[in-house]
């Protein structure tokens, strides 16, 4: 069901996660609503305090299409793999409904001091600015080298099916078992061989999910073979098939 969403939209032109777009929603209404929260206690201008309250209800209804786009791309992109940011940006989510729903509880509290208000809405603010932290480690921790124009086609898929997990050829999951080493990129043959049915060392099951034919066509292996060869396996790699 999530391919063929991610598909659908490829055919119109649309190739980027759909997660990071709605991010801009929830965390734009709490920078908003901390910035009311200071003009009530520096201007002393009480009407802010209603203001910032409409921005945090907008910033709690705004949250749950912005997880759902979260899940939908962890799933699609990384294979529901249960990598540290992954797991920090859940826990802080979590963290963020329930801060949310606290503030919308209290600010209907009549009477209620702007000065508890203005911490809420500092809590709400550094609880984003964590998700944002580790948005961009995701991001930036993902980062995949430049690419000749023969090369594009790989990188390309690389980027979106293998850069969470091995960015820049590394592994965040297993440290000691880094992509750019490793023993399957001998050949194009053990490379499609481990890609079709991953299995570590020891011959277990790991994360990594299986790229079936449908996931992963023999030409777009190949495509990706070849990126990880020349743009990020050691020297010694001889490239053959």
């Amino acid at each position: 069901m999530i391919e063929k969403l991610y598909d659908l939209l490829g055919k119109i032109g649309y190739i980027h996660p759909l997660h990071p777009p709605f991010t801009h929603g929830p965390i734009g209404a709490v920078i908003v609503a901390f910035c009311l929260g200071l003009g009530v206690l520096w201007w002393r201008r009480q009407n802010f305090l209603q203001s910032a309250y409409y921005a945090v209800a907008i910033a709690f209804v705004l949250l749950f299409p912005t997880v759902l786009a979260g899940i939908m791309d962890w799933q699609y992109y990384y294979s529901g793999a249960w990598i540290f940011p992954i797991q920090m940006k859940i826990a802080l989510a979590t963290l963020l409904f329930v801060l949310l729903s606290i503030t919308l509880i209290v600010g209907r509290i009549p009477g209620v001091r702007s000065s508890v208000m203005m911490l809420l809405y500092t809590f709400c603010l550094f609880n984003v600015m964590g998700i944002g932290y580790f948005g961009g480690q995701l991001v930036y921790e993902g980062r995949t080298p430049a690419a000749t124009d023969g090369l594009f086609p790989g990188r390309n898929i690389f980027v979106g099916h293998c850069s969470g997990c091995h960015s820049n050829g590394g592994n965040i999951l297993y440290p000691n078992l880094p992509l750019r080493s490793a023993p399957q990129l001998v050949s194009y043959e053990k490379f499609i061989e481990f890609v079709r049915n991953p299995k570590l060392p020891d011959g277990s099951a790991g994360p990594m999910p299986a790229f079936t034919e449908h996931k992963l066509s023999g030409q777009q292996a190949l495509e990706l073979y070849d990126f990880i060869i020349k743009g990020l396996a050691k020297p010694t790699r001889s490239g053959e098939r």
